[in-house]
C-alpha cells in the first residue's frame, strides 16, 4: 500500500513537472515569435554565401563561431535555407528530390545551410562583428 502511494505521488511530480515544462517552451516560443516579427531582415549574397548586408554594410561570415554567453540581443535575420553543391550552386528542390536509377560513380557533395537570426556580439560594435545563426551554431561575421 506504501509503496503505491509513494508511486503516484512520484507520477504526480513528474506531470506537473511536465506540465510546467511545456508552459515554458510555449511561452518561450511565443516570445521568439514576437521578436522575430520585429526584427529588420538581413539580405544573404545569393552568389556567395559568406556575406550578408543590411542598409548598405556587408559583413563576411566567418568559420569562427562564439557561444551563447558571448551574444548579446537579436538585431536581424537571415531567412534563407539553402542546399548546395560542391560548386556552390544551389540546388533546387526538384533536383533534391531526384533519385538516380543508375548513381553516379561519386556522390554528390551536398552542404545544407539554415539561416537564422543575427546577433550583436557583447563588447564588440555591430559596425565591427556581429554574429548569425548558421545551422544552430553562432559564426562570426566581420563587417567588409
Amino acid at each position: 500500500m506504501k509503496n503505491s502511494i509513494l508511486l503516484m505521488a512520484v507520477a504526480g511530480v513528474i506531470l506537473l513537472g511536465g506540465c510546467s515544462l511545456l508552459k515554458d517552451l510555449k511561452q518561450t516560443a511565443s516570445e521568439n515569435m514576437e521578436i522575430d516579427k520585429k526584427l529588420p531582415k538581413y539580405k544573404l549574397n545569393m552568389e556567395n554565401f559568406k556575406e550578408i548586408s543590411y542598409e548598405g554594410k556587408t559583413y563576411v561570415i566567418q568559420e569562427a563561431e562564439v557561444t551563447k554567453e558571448d551574444l548579446d540581443e537579436p538585431i536581424g535575420k537571415v531567412t534563407e535555407t539553402i542546399t548546395i553543391n560542391e560548386n556552390n550552386e544551389i540546388l533546387s528542390k526538384k533536383e533534391l528530390k531526384k533519385v538516380e536509377v543508375v548513381p553516379k560513380e561519386e556522390d554528390e557533395k551536398r552542404t545544407y545551410l539554415n539561416y537564422g537570426w543575427v546577433y550583436s556580439i557583447k563588447d564588440v560594435s555591430p559596425d565591427e562583428e556581429v554574429a548569425v545563426v548558421i545551422n544552430n551554431k553562432f559564426h562570426v561575421a566581420k563587417m567588409k
